[in-house]
């Protein structure tokens, strides 16, 4: 099975990669193999079923390990080389099969062990390696090997090594791997080997079958021994790699037990630097990378460094070299590609302040060449391209294989976070409130990408909602008004029907009934326009169901095996649609046909209205018989009239207000939806603060003081409220008084709510303490609150409604054992190892520090060391150093060394070599640039002639 694009994607750079690698696979040769033996001829072809099964095993290395014997690795090696993919193209060199040519040892120890050299080892000194083991090769035509012998002269591993390295084209191209099985007839691990095992140079074992075997019992001294854990064995630390042992032809037990290594170049000297960094570079199961991460950086042209193209590591990449040949330029390059905003400082302070320098670096270097940055981000295995123009600023991105688009700086900063120190600035951080909240925020910084973004959706609809509320309001006073003025006029009119003398008994009643015939006519208009309205409400309704029906369609692209469940689905919900669309269309036609002429309603609205208009003709000729009162009628007629236009005002201003629906509640809601978002802000944030707290192993302490940051709401309310004569230090005792208060966000909801209320009063309202007890508790009373009405709006209320209120966090500092300090005043070496220790232990987007040992006091980088070992599991690195043991011992997964293009000319600088430690080009320029280079190297217990 080929490599898939992701794990090709993960190999793009010359660093170290993990493979997954079974070092103990027997071929037909060996003398215990289970299955029938191909002949001399079949070989070949057995070889590329071999190569074909450790793909499907998900193996990318193996050591073709048999008992004394090399015959079959070539046709291995040369299977893998061959190896095709899915549409018949070579399989990259990287993506390759790795073939380790190894033999099985039997040992006069005695024990078995295994020698693995280089995978580029040439085949055609294979046979002087076995006679350097003194041991005779086997006849390579035979089908099996006879029955293995005991090396002779190997009951000492130190010795067998320095028989070995008597042969300069051997010496460090081979590793020994003994057997440290915890129990077993050929393992190391027995009492009498105690002495061999303290004194051994093999850093080293293998077991076979699962590491899982020591979790046993009587197995847990024999893991204590190998960790280094025990004295008497030597306090010892070995690598274990746990195998297969495979020697089955149906391949049923290759790969079976595996272990991830992790290397630059398949060399001995590599899985030799995996046992001394074990912790990092060896995993019994597949180990954990991170999710987001830069996989290369293209600067198209740079004044200083000319045409950058570097892939980065996945996990830990260092940028090394003398000072000034380009290490700070290529991060303030990716940083400025990737709009990464750090906190405002003064404007001209470049150490506080990187933005600075970075726009001097762009404008000097790459502006007048018109260039651009590019930067490759993985996120989740989908690769995202920023392409950043240095001409205008424009930044576009390019999202899997689509098409670059343009978008906004704060889109990347949202999609591509990172977080990033330059020089000393990571020990400056605490001395700036929006630093340390960032500190908090980058980790879950989507998580609140997504809370900001349901905030800004709710106060979008609360802004619109509101526009409906004050609407509400205005119809709702408007209908009050015409309701007042319709009942006074009702009763103006009926007291001059009243005053109306001489009229006969029945002229008496008939103008007695005016006032409830007016009610029914009105009452009439009301209920046919009500009936018009549904009509057109069911109409629009089939509508939307119409269009329903045809969105329900079965999509092009239909999974085989869930056709039949789809197309069903679609079938049952059109037909569930059709039905409903089906009876609103009956419930319209039905309507319809009762409206129009000759309809039930239609007959019954006639009948109705021929009877208040036979009425009306009657109440008029008993107003024509009172001529004796004309003065009385002209005056009963015009007040009739404005009562019936009033009446009318009211109905047409009620059905208005019956189609906005409910915004006060609406209002309700959707406030109850904002305050929830703050709350589940503040609870991010909270625990936030305490993973913090735990992962800087207790020597931070961090709380939020949510809700007390008023800043930005006190200045609103301030421009609110200017010009109301209210004393300026009357806002200040207020705001202080709440950000005191027992719970300031609560109490801020309240105020708002009295705000609003005192808002709606009118100018010479009286307004007492009781009817608004939060701003009287808080020293506002009624006399200031009377103050602020003119000054009160709805705009200006709910731009104050939705001011932000800001949260940050409190730091302090363990000066000692259950003693904190504020955390400003522990010193800046102490602050800054506090903050990376806990950078280190957090998850997530990509840690980019420009010489992060500018910030640590020298005594714990040491401490830090350590905990790049586990950080870079879950999140990229990216430093640039002089520190040799934050590269050497933090274990680089990959190396930039950065140099100028000629030596003593300080002009311009490039990227002189790149590879990880294991690459000897590497580790020469580690030494020679690097300070504490040599000595960084001695401290790893690594052997590099030193």
């Amino acid at each position: 099975m080929v490599e898939d694009s992701a794990r090709a994607g993960l190999l793009a750079d010359n660093g170290g990669h993990f493979y997954r690698a079974d070092f103990q696979v027997h071929t037909p040769r060996d003398t215990q193999w289970d299955g029938p033996r191909p002949t001399l001829e079949e070989r070949d072809a057995w070889a590329g079923n071999f190569v074909a099964a450790a793909r499907a095993k998900g193996l990318h290395a193996v050591a073709i390990s048999d008992h004394h014997d090399f015959a079959y690795f070539p046709h291995i090696k040369q299977a893998a080389a061959e190896e095709v993919g899915a549409v018949g193209e070579p399989v990259p060199y990287r993506q390759r099969l790795v073939v380790f040519p190894a033999l099985e040892l039997s040992l006069t120890v005695p024990c078995q062990a295994i020698m693995i050299l280089d995978a580029d080892f040439p085949v055609e000194r294979l046979d002087d390696v076995l006679k350097a083991l003194h041991c005779e090769p086997v006849d390579p035509t035979l089908d099996a090997i006879p029955q293995t012998q005991n090396l002779t002269d190997s009951g000492d591993l130190n010795e067998l090594h320095a028989k070995l390295d008597k042969n300069q084209w051997l010496k460090g191209r081979y590793i020994i791997l003994p057997n440290v099985t915890p129990s077993g007839y050929r393992t190391l691990m027995r009492e009498q080997f105690q002495g061999k095992y303290r004194d051994m140079i093999p850093v080293g074992g293998y077991v076979d079958g699962s590491f899982d075997k020591f979790a046993a019992k009587n197995a847990v001294g024999t893991k204590r021994i190998l960790d280094g854990l025990v004295p008497a064995w030597g306090s010892k630390k070995v690598a274990i790699f746990q195998t297969s042992d495979s020697r089955k032809a149906d391949f049923s037990t290759l790969g079976a037990h595996a272990s991830w290594v992790k290397w630059s170049a398949p060399t001995a000297e590599a899985i030799r630097q995996a046992c001394l960094a074990q912790e990092s570079r060896v995993a019994q199961v597949e180990p954990a990378l991170p999710n987001i991460w830069i996989s290369r950086v293209v600067v198209s042209q740079s004044k200083f460094m000319g045409r950058v193209d570097v892939a980065l590591n996945p996990q830990y990449t260092a940028l090394i070299g003398g000072r000034g040949t380009g290490k700070s330029t290529v991060l303030d390059y990716l940083r400025w590609a990737l709009c990464d905003q750090p906190a405002k400082s003064t404007e001209d302070d470049e150490v506080a302040d990187p933005r600075v320098r970075q726009r001097r670096l762009i404008e000097a270097t790459l502006k007048p060449l018109g260039a651009h940055v590019e930067v490759h981000c993985v996120i989740n295995g989908i690769t995202h391209v920023v392409r950043r123009d240095a001409g205008d600023g424009t930044v576009q991105l390019r999202v899997g294989s689509g098409d670059f688009e343009k978008v906004r700086e704060s889109a990347i900063q949202s999609l591509l976070p990172i977080q990033a120190y330059s020089q000393k600035q990571l020990s400056s951080v605490a001395i700036r409130v929006d630093e340390l909240l960032r500190f908090v925020t980058s980790p879950i910084q989507q998580e609140l990408d997504e809370i900001s973004r349901r905030q800004d959706e709710i106060s979008g609809r609360l802004r619109e909602n509101y526009g409906t509320l004050q609407r509400h309001r205005i119809l709702s006073s408007e209908i009050q008004r015409s309701e007042l003025r319709a009942k006074s006029l009702a009763e103006q009119a009926q007291a001059l029907r009243d005053g109306l003398a001489g009229l006969s008994e029945d002229d008496r009643k008939i103008l007695d009934e005016k006032a409830a015939h007016d009610a029914v006519a009105s009452s009439h208009a009301a209920w046919t326009q009500r009936l018009l309205d549904g009509q057109a409400e069911l109409a629009s309704l089939i509508e939307h169901l119409t269009a329903s029906v045809d969105d329900i369609a079965k999509p092009t692209d239909v999974p085989a095996g869930i056709g039949h469940e789809v197309e069903q689905y679609v079938t049952t919900a059109g037909a569930a649609l059709n039905a409903v669309r089906a009876g609103l269309e009956a419930l319209a036609l039905g309507l319809e046909r009762t409206l129009t002429a000759g309809g039930a309603a239609d007959t019954a609205s006639r009948t109705l209205r021929a009877r208040l208009d036979e009425y009306e003709a009657t109440y008029v000729a008993v107003k024509g018989r009172s001529s004796a009162h004309q003065a009385k009628l002209v005056e009963l007629a015009k007040l009739e009239e404005l009562q019936r236009a009033a009446s009318s005002s009211a109905q047409r201003h009620g059905r208005d207000r019956d189609e906005l629906g409910d915004p006060i509640q609406r209002h309700r809601e959707l406030r109850t939806e904002l305050t929830s978002t703050r709350d589940q802000r503040i609870t991010a944030l909270s625990a936030q603060c305490s993973r913090l707290s735990d992962s800087s192993g207790g020597l931070i302490r961090a709380r939020l003081s949510s809700g007390r940051g008023f800043d930005d709401v006190q200045a609103r309310f301030r421009g609110l409220i200017a010009g109301s004569n209210v004393r300026s230090n009357k806002v200040d005792a207020l705001f202080d008084a709440l950000g005191s208060d027992t719970s300031p966000t609560t109490s801020w909801e309240l105020i708002l709510d009295e705000l609003e209320w005192v808002m709606l009063q009118e100018p010479d309202a009286e307004i007492k303490s009781e009817d608004t007890p939060t701003l009287s508790r808080l020293g506002f009373g009624p006399a200031d609150q009377k103050r602020v009405v003119p000054k009160l709006t709805p705009d200006g209320w709910l731009d104050l409604s939705l001011t932000e209120l800001t949260d940050f966090p409190e730091f302090e500092y363990r000066a000692k054992e259950g003693e904190y300090i504020p955390f400003g005043s522990a010193s800046a070496g102490q602050q800054a190892s506090a903050l990376l220790a806990t950078l280190l232990a957090q998850g997530g987007t990509p840690l980019v520090i420009d010489q992060p040992e500018d910030d640590l006091d020298s005594d714990t980088v040491q401490d830090i060391v350590t905990k790049i070992w586990a950080a870079k599991a879950g999140r990229q690195l990216l430093f640039s150093s002089h520190n040799a043991n934050l590269v050497v011992n933090g274990d680089a997964d990959l190396v930039l060394v950065c140099a100028y293009v000629t030596a003593g000319d300080q002009s311009a600088g490039h990227i002189k070599e790149q590879g990880a430690i294991d690459v000897a080009a590497v580790r020469d320029q580690i030494t020679a640039v690097m300070e504490g280079g040599e000595k960084a190297f001695r401290l790893r217990k690594a052997k590099y002639g030193f």
